[in-house]
């Protein structure tokens, strides 16, 4: 208790000759950098008063925190990307040494008290010491160029900043800024005890939502294919982690990667998940056939894969999981399967060989229509997925939308001028006719996609799992049993590992049972390799 009126007296003195001794004199001229400065001085002087008082009082927080986020804004005006991590002189008392992770990468750090928006369902927050913030590193065509998954969002992540100090010699102090990641810290020891350390998990997910420029248009990506095939890949909101499991969420027809933030703003609130998996969202325009999407995906992974080689990681590349909605989980579903000729034979009535095509035309085609299982997949998660197609889609609903999509020429041109060639083959001859497949041609029970999908064997060894939705709470065997656009006898998949069913519409994948589940499944994933 001596001790610490000792300290409190020293700052009190240290405090109030700084007071003194720096106010400017009338009519004394002072530059912006030195106004910067001496305000810097004023916010480590209430933080550190704060902080000697014990940060006891909710009032001794409140004073922290916001001298705190005063001090990171100061010193980010007083220096550069290349001067960061150099002690900035404030005043005549303080000097401020910043440190952070190595692997943080940022241009900005964002208050997370700033971010006004609520559009998720829960706001996940941890009450302690510090100051969150969204650590944001912006997309430039360079970066983009080097960051295979960085897109218009740019990389972003969670970081608490808190403001220790010590005394470095006669009525100096020096103030350390430290930038912390909460997902990996939980606590932190700040004015001489161990305390929790405060976090704000959802704020890149409400700064995200807010910002429409950084989303895709669902409807506008399955009518206007052509605007958003710019935006199709694999997305990450920070760099590949060797030391973390992939998992992957794959949206479905009319739909965008937003349609996962409150999956993965719940996965955030379990430090267990996030020490262990990094979440990646592949996004695509949803008009185009599923065979195209699909092979896009599987050339993804296969970058996935190399970039995680490359930092070392020859464990996690070969364990990623796969979470599908609705028609994401036909495109899922390709990743682990090999369809040998099969979609050849059924959907132009002979084997390639037989058909005529170049060498050229025939890889164009093979890209899409020839695959072999995908070896770094080892888990899928199949919610709401139509396996065996839906009815919807082959009535006026699907006509109309059938009608209304339309495919950009540059995505298919390879393949359409492979087939062009062979118009004459009385198969081919008619799927010209009818025009190349959309999406919605794929969700008909009678699509040549979905029948072979459904005969083409699942990789041996695969752990397969099926989230279901049951509207109307009917019995499984009632012909009626559906989530309102796809029915049970189409999501079911025999020999699962699990299936559960839940009361639930089509948006199954946004329920609180869903999301416990996927949850479950993921704490169970490391414990099978």
């Amino acid at each position: 208790m001596q001790r610490s009126l000792l300290i409190l007296s020293a700052l009190v003195f240290v405090l109030g000759f700084s007071a003194c001794s720096h106010t400017p004199r009338s009519g004394s001229s002072t530059t912006q950098p030195e106004k910067k400065r001496l305000a810097l001085e004023q916010a480590l002087m209430e933080a550190d008063r704060a902080s000697a008082a014990g940060l006891k009082t909710p009032a001794d927080h409140a004073a922290y925190s916001a001298a705190t986020e005063k001090a990171v804004a100061l010193w980010l005006a007083l220096s550069d990307e290349k001067t960061r991590s150099q002690s900035i002189a404030a005043g005549g008392i303080y000097s401020l040494q910043a440190s952070w992770p190595q692997k943080l990468l940022f241009d900005e750090l964002i208050p997370a008290s700033s971010i006004k928006g609520r559009e998720l369902c829960h706001h996940i927050t941890r009450e302690g010491v510090g100051v969150p913030f969204v650590a944001h590193w912006l997309p430039t065509p360079e970066r983009k160029a080097a960051e295979p998954f960085m897109k218009e969002a740019g990389y972003m992540v969670p970081v608490t900043a808190t403001l220790e100090f010590r005394r470095t010699g006669q009525g100096t102090r020096a103030a350390a800024l430290v930038l912390h990641d909460p997902r990996v810290n939980e606590t932190v020891r700040l004015a001489g005890q161990s305390r929790p350390l405060a976090a704000d998990l959802s704020a890149i997910g409400e700064y995200i939502m807010a910002r429409k420029k950084m989303q895709m248009s669902g409807l506008g990506a399955l009518l206007n294919v052509h605007k958003s095939m710019d935006k199709l890949g694999l997305i990450s909101l920070e760099r590949p982690a060797p030391d973390r499991i992939p998992v992957i969420m794959v949206h479905g027809l009319m739909s965008r990667p937003a349609t996962w933030q409150n999956l993965l703003n719940d996965l955030g609130a379990e430090p267990e998940l996030q020490k262990k998996y990094q979440v990646y969202f592949f996004r695509y325009p949803s008009g185009v056939p599923v065979v195209f999407s699909a092979a896009k995906l599987r050339a993804q992974l296969a970058v996935l894969h190399g970039e995680l080689e490359k930092r070392g990681s020859h464990i996690y590349g070969h364990q990623m999981v796969l979470v599908g909605h609705s028609m994401g989980g036909l495109v899922s579903k390709s990743q682990v399967q090999g369809s040998g000729d099969r979609l050849y034979v059924n959907v132009f009535g002979s084997s390639p060989d037989k058909l005529g095509f170049s060498k050229e035309e025939r890889d164009s085609l093979d890209r899409l229509l020839n695959f072999e299982p995908n070896p770094y997949v080892n888990r899928v998660i199949f919610i709401a997925t139509p396996h065996r197609g839906s009815e919807i889609a082959s009535g006026t609903l699907g006509k109309i939308g059938r009608r209304l999509v339309s495919l950009p020429k540059s995505a298919m041109t390879g393949a359409f001028t492979a087939l062009q060639s062979q118009a004459q083959n009385p198969g081919i001859r008619k799927l010209l006719a009818h025009g190349i497949p959309t999406s919605v041609d794929n969700l008909s029970p009678e699509s040549p996609y979905v029948k072979t999908a459904m005969s083409l064997p699942l990789r041996p060894g695969l752990h397969i799992h099926s989230i279901i939705g049951n509207k109307d709470g009917l019995p499984l065997t009632d012909p009626r049993c559906t989530d309102g656009f796809v029915p049970y006898h189409s999501s079911h998949l025999d020999g699962v590992e699990s299936e559960l069913i839940i009361r639930s519409g089509h948006s199954a994948h946004d329920t609180p049972e869903a999301v416990a589940e996927i949850k479950r499944i993921l704490r169970l994933h490391p414990k099978s390799f």
